[in-house]
């Protein structure tokens, strides 16, 4: 039988409420209440954020802000200007300061401040997310992700809830947390010890995983995966059907904003968290895309009133979608791309996404972790982490594979390595562009 909620439990739960409603809510009506939503978080830093009250774009619209003209803020200007984008009166009302700090791909790090009241809309984000794709929260969930520090190394960390946002409601569930830093064969095994329900970890490692569970068929508990900080690409998606027999539910999401979009209940489009942030995917010339085409990700906080990040260029790449007939009417996101970092350059000045398939490398590579890095406009260079060293007419395919893939006649030179590159937050990018 069911009792009354706590105090502690109520709050949360009205917040889920709400968030039910509003995902139902006509278009129109969204529209107008983010638009309140924006108003007043733009009023708040206007009037209390150095940055904004200083710029000169902004103080030459004399009070008559117009959004399409409004500076976007680039991850630089951030990092230049963290001190300044700081309110220099928060409401008091959202609680305690929390700050965050991010390397990202790059290795540069972003210091970012937010409060318990921001905090409390990502929880109900994340239970959101547990909500649509369905799971059972009494199940086991393991996680494996990267932690500084040698933190939660094997044997790993084990806790009786999957976090705050199911712990507060009363929910009691086995947790395991493993750091990705460990080697992956050693990952699977921590897996195949546990054997849990649910697993969240990186695309990048769920595709190692995913190869070697197609080769030991040891992991057969998985009934949903969740992938979360890096771009996710269509074949990753394939392969764990294949080795798995489940779904993917990806996360899209930043430490600066919170969750940015998550994957539809029923498709593998994305809807946008309209109620935490608002989300505008431009053109090279600032104007908004249509359905179908790639553009800048641009977005708007609407919960944290102590660091609010207006017009933020996130630095990834998107497409925007239509209308989805699933039931909810949040906008959505058709794909979301990557990085500038990782378009491809040809010497003509064009730039493009790579859509090579690694699927082909892999059967050409079946034990080996590749990478590509783009030295010049006219050279590549193919890292592999392989028990063995290539054969010449290995190397000889791989060349013809991404050659025919990319659309250009580089100069591919194959490249033995211990192991393959990653980012310093632990993150791992199939393409990467050094020029």
């Amino acid at each position: 039988m069911i009792s009354l909620p706590s105090a502690e439990e109520a709050l949360p739960l009205a917040l889920q409420f709400k968030l039910l409603q509003s995902e139902k809510t006509p278009t129109a009506l969204q529209t107008s209440l983010q638009s309140k939503s924006i108003q007043s978080i733009l009023a708040h830093a206007l009037s209390s954020v150095p940055y904004y009250q200083q710029h000169p774009k902004i103080r030459s619209m004399n009070g008559n802000i117009e959004w399409n003209k409004f500076p976007i803020l680039t991850r630089k200007e951030l990092q230049a200007n963290e001190e300044l984008l700081i309110s220099k009166n928060p409401p008091k009302n959202h609680g305690k300061h929390f700050d965050f700090r991010s390397s990202g791909s790059t290795g540069r790090p972003v210091h970012t401040w937010t409060t318990e009241y921001a905090q409390f809309f990502w929880r109900a984000f994340t239970m959101r997310d547990h909500l649509w794709a369905k799971r059972d929260l009494t199940a086991s969930l393991a996680a494996i992700k990267f932690l500084a520090d040698g933190k939660a190394l094997y044997p790993g960390q084990t806790s009786n809830n999957w976090g705050l946002s199911t712990a507060i409601l009363g929910y009691s569930a086995p947790a395991m947390l493993l750091n990705s830093s460990e080697p992956v064969e050693r990952q699977y095994q921590w897996l195949v010890e546990h054997q849990p329900k649910y697993l969240v970890t990186y695309p990048s490692t769920l595709q190692e995983l995913a190869k070697i569970q197609i080769r030991e068929q040891k992991l057969n508990s998985l009934h949903n995966i969740s992938t979360l900080g890096e771009t996710l690409p269509p074949f990753v998606r394939t392969l764990v059907m294949e080795a798995f027999n489940c779904k993917i539910h990806d996360i899209y999401s930043s430490q600066e904003i919170g969750y940015i979009a998550l994957q539809c209940p029923l498709y593998d489009h994305y809807h946008i968290q309209l109620e935490n942030c608002m989300v505008e995917i431009l053109d090279d010339n600032n104007q908004p895309c249509t359905p179908g085409q790639v553009g800048r990700v641009i977005v708007t906080s609407l919960q944290n009133y102590l660091m609010p990040l207006i017009r933020y260029e996130i630095g990834d790449y998107a497409i925007p979608g239509k209308k989805c007939d699933c039931g909810i009417n949040l906008p959505v996101l058709e794909r979301i791309i990557g990085r500038s970092r990782n378009l491809v350059s040809y010497p003509n000045g064009d730039k493009s996404w790579p859509a090579y398939n690694p699927m082909a490398l892999m059967n050409l590579f079946p034990l080996a972790r590749f990478q590509i890095e783009q030295l010049s406009v006219e050279e590549l260079r193919l890292n592999i982490e392989a028990p063995d060293t290539p054969t010449s007419e290995q190397c000889r395919q791989a060349e013809e594979i991404i050659q025919k893939a990319i659309g250009y006649p580089f100069k591919v030179t194959l490249h033995l390595v211990n192991n393959v590159p990653r980012a310093p937050s632990g993150k791992f990018e199939e393409f990467v562009s050094r020029i």
